[in-house]
């Protein structure tokens, strides 16, 4: 919606009016007011200056620049990118994770989201859209679908949607979220490559229709962080909002039937939240139930790893996984594979015996603690290239783990995993020893973890070191704990 400022340059109140009425002016002789209607919220020159993007939140939208009408915002690092994919490493991770995955009889589809920039390009104003390379982006941008499908993933084209004219927009003019309409058009090329997965027929299929249910008011983040720099207000955005059920359904309690939990899963970022309906939109034109796991605020990893975590996981795998997330994440994050991979392993240190178990109490305001050590009873083998640690807090609210991991050379590695604040979390954290390069070689000898941020009362810890199923063999138990 494009915001003005009125300024009344007419008859100033209904009592002037009606005194010059009483006077006699005709009312052929009377005018309507008029109004001048001037652009609000132009971007300041602050916004072009990178180093006012104080916060770790505002660096993720340097930098802003306007669109061809004033409230059309873009971020030129993210918006206008031209280069896409990841790092060899993280490719090579890519490739762990969609054969653990297959291990299991899951088949995994990616929707890469192609940018604000592709899609809505005919909203740039001139000057962005002469320095912006639409072609090179959109190569690009092809070459990584390309490049996940290499390794075993399923992967819509997205490319038909580049360069779009088509209304309602794609994307909202102030927000990195996908309209309805956006998430709409997605589903259905994403419902088609769905369709061609082997085993994709024996899933139980069903009819749904999808419906308008009013309208949603959107105060989008660019324009939030255009705000703060130019100390402006922008209006509300609005857009449809809509609902998907069964043909022939409405309400009711049991949401998936007699049949149990559905047998396609989505997992994602806050586009794929209920907000924009992209669930519904999927289970309308694949024809079939999704489970929506993801959460706003997740990221790329968040509804993953918590749906890995979960009794529904590990008790009714789906045959299909849909995996959403823009070209904004990291996919050479050590940390996300370390976790996902950890506990796609079955978990490992459940199903076989532990090499090191360990207890402990955690006070607040106390320093780190040494929690398991090995050789302490007897020494056990334990290179990082076969290992991980399961580490459980009994307070299920904890969500975030420090600590350091020592190795016999007397190497050490800080780790820090943290969970969104939106995710539900049991206070575990399971991750595989690190194994990339010349850390493989290395044997685990200690770790320390540090009391979890803003713990109020003591908390209870639990560490196990096992052997990833990959690395099985008879394992020896050593157990130790201490207050």
């Amino acid at each position: 919606m494009k915001t003005h400022r009125l300024k009344w340059t007419g008859i100033p109140t209904l009592a002037a009016a009606l005194a010059l009425t009483a006077g006699g002016l005709r009312a052929e002789d009377r005018q309507a007011p008029v109004y001048r209607a001037e652009d609000c919220c132009n971007l300041c020159p602050a916004a072009a200056d990178a180093s006012l993007y104080a916060t770790s939140y505002m660096k993720n939208f340097v930098t802003l620049v306007q669109g061809n009408e004033s409230d059309w915002l873009f971020r030129s690092r993210e918006d206008l990118r031209t280069e896409f994919g990841t790092t060899p490493e993280g490719y090579r991770q890519l490739k762990q994770l969609r054969e653990a995955f297959k291990r299991h009889g899951i088949e995994l589809v990616v929707v890469y989201q192609p940018t604000r920039g592709m899609v809505n390009r005919s909203k740039l104003a001139p000057a962005q859209r002469a320095g912006f390379d639409f072609d090179k982006a959109v190569k690009n941008y092809r070459q990584t679908l390309a490049r996940f499908a290499e390794l075993g993933f399923w992967v819509p084209d997205l490319t038909p949607l580049t360069d779009e004219q088509a209304e309602p927009a794609f994307y909202f003019r102030g927000d990195q979220h996908w309209t309805s309409y956006g998430a709409q058009r997605t589903a259905k090329i994403v419902a088609e490559t769905v369709k061609k997965i082997p085993g994709f027929d024996d899933i139980p299929h069903k009819e749904f229709v999808t419906r308008t249910q009013g309208r949603m008011g959107k105060r989008g983040t660019l324009h939030r962080v255009a705000g703060q720099l130019c100390e402006t207000t922008y209006a509300f955005e609005y857009s449809d909002q809509f609902f998907t059920e069964p043909k022939g359904e409405s309400g009711g309690d049991d949401l998936f039937g007699e049949g149990g939990l559905p047998q396609i899963t989505l997992v994602g970022t806050s586009h794929s939240g209920q907000n924009y309906n992209f669930a519904g939109f999927l289970s309308e034109h694949i024809g079939a139930d999704i489970l929506n796991v993801a959460f706003p605020g997740g990221g790329l990893e968040g509804s993953m790893l918590e749906y890995l975590s979960s009794d529904e996981f590990r008790q009714h795998p789906p045959k299909i996984l849909i995996w959403e997330f823009s070209p904004l994440y990291d996919l050479a994050s050590d940390k996300f594979y370390r976790q996902a991979l950890a506990l796609l392993d079955d978990n490992a240190c459940e199903s076989g015996p532990s090499l090191l178990v360990a207890k402990a109490t955690l006070r607040p305001g106390a320093g780190s603690k040494e929690i398991l050590v090995n050789g302490v009873d007897k020494l056990v083998e334990a290179s990082n290239a076969g290992h991980q640690l399961d580490i459980r807090f009994s307070d299920p609210s904890v969500k975030n783990l420090e600590g350091t991991l020592w190795y016999m050379s007397g190497r050490r590695e800080q780790v820090k995993f943290d969970k969104p604040t939106t995710a539900e979390t049991n206070g575990r954290f399971a991750f595989r020893l690190r194994d990339d390069g010349e850390w493989a070689g290395l044997s685990f000898f200690a770790l320390e973890i540090q009391p979890p941020e803003g713990l109020k009362e003591p908390v209870e810890v639990e560490a196990r070191l096992c052997k990833r199923h990959d690395n099985r063999a008879p394992a020896n138990l050593t157990a130790r704990s201490g207050n």
